[in-house]
């Protein structure tokens, strides 16, 4: 189990969508010997391993099979904080989305979104960015996430959200427990799938927003961007050493192990095996670093690809293209277009 830390900032969030003022959170946190005053605060860390104990055991405890549907299914725009107000203020679904994929470590940085768009459906799918969690295989998170992602879908349209069809991880849930699923989703359901997932008309994605605000929509930005550079330089740990070292050389130099373990006075092979026993990888540490850089230029008024790419150190513009869909799940064109900043 990785032992990489996150800010305690997204707690209040992240339970709030989680749990919902189910259980009693705080003899939860007490029992497995987490300090409850750490929640809310940008200066304490919780691991990765602790989350994944905590959210674990209270839905465990919870003695409700179905306590993910009923809590997802619950969740409204407004229970996501800073993230969904950003979502519901923007100008179609489309762009909202793409909010949810640029700020979702405000709230759920152990998941990864992708959006795919085939033919007169979109599909919104789902999974877990580190792997080895328990609580990401129950069938209550698989629940919480797909009821939660419609849920937010209905709320930011303030109407129905029609579906095709619905993924789930899972197996198939007892005949006596399918009425609450066929209920909420209304679409046919698929269990035992390869991800979580929603597939619903692309045309939605075009849809206005009833709450869109261009300019406190740029002003909740600059916000969730100053959140966000918190998050990323309270990373803890020699891991977030590292990405503050690839930060700084990110334009300027190449990025090389060589070069990064030189400037924290140790070896390369030092730095890797440290970096392993933290549950990361330089390669990926990197990868997040230039992810990062990518989105926040290719949203900026003036993005030139070929200066982009050769900045991130990229040999051509082809091979940005191709890393870029690899980390994102779409083209930097069409990121750039969901998210207002032109063409290329």
């Amino acid at each position: 189990m990785t032992t990489t830390l996150l800010p305690a900032s997204i707690l209040p969030g992240l339970l709030e969508v989680s749990l919902r003022s189910q259980l009693d959170i705080p003899a939860l946190f007490e029992r497995l010997g987490i300090d409850v005053d750490i929640v809310g605060r940008s200066d304490r860390f919780i691991s990765l391993t602790q989350l994944d104990e905590l959210l674990y055991t209270a839905f465990m405890e919870s003695g409700d099979p179905l306590f993910g549907l009923r809590v997802g299914a619950d969740n409204h725009y407004g229970n996501l904080d800073l993230l969904g107000n950003l979502m519901a203020t923007a100008q179609t679904l489309e762009a909202g989305l793409a909010v949810l994929f640029r700020y979702k470590d405000l709230l759920v940085p152990y998941l990864d979104f992708t959006l795919t768009e085939e033919g007169e459906l979109a599909r919104l799918a789902v999974e877990s960015g580190s792997g080895e969690l328990r609580v990401t295989g129950t069938r209550i998170h698989n629940d919480l996430v797909v009821a939660t992602m419609v849920a937010i879908g209905r709320s930011l349209l303030a109407s129905e959200m029609p579906l095709k069809e619905v993924e789930f991880l899972h197996c198939r849930p007892p005949e006596s427990e399918l009425a609450r699923y066929e209920t909420f989703f209304q679409c046919p359901l698929h269990f035992s799938a390869p991800h979580n997932a929603i597939v619903f008309p692309r045309s939605l994605l075009k849809t206005a927003l009833p709450r869109a605000f261009p300019k406190y929509h740029e002003r909740l930005k600059r916000s969730a961007d100053q959140v966000m550079s918190g998050l990323f330089r309270a990373g803890g740990g020699l891991a977030g050493q590292v990405l503050l070292r690839m930060q700084d050389l990110l334009g300027n130099d190449d990025i090389t192990i060589d070069g990064v373990a030189a400037s924290l006075a140790m070896s390369p092979r030092t730095l890797q095996r440290r970096l392993q026993e933290e549950g990361t990888r330089f390669a990926a540490l990197r990868d997040q670093v230039k992810h990062r850089y990518a989105c926040q230029a290719l949203v900026g008024s003036h993005c030139d690809m070929s200066v982009l790419a050769q900045q991130l150190g990229f040999s051509d513009t082809a091979n940005f293209y191709h890393a870029f869909k690899r980390w994102q799940g779409c083209a930097p064109g069409e990121y750039r277009r969901r998210n207002g900043g032109g063409s290329l």
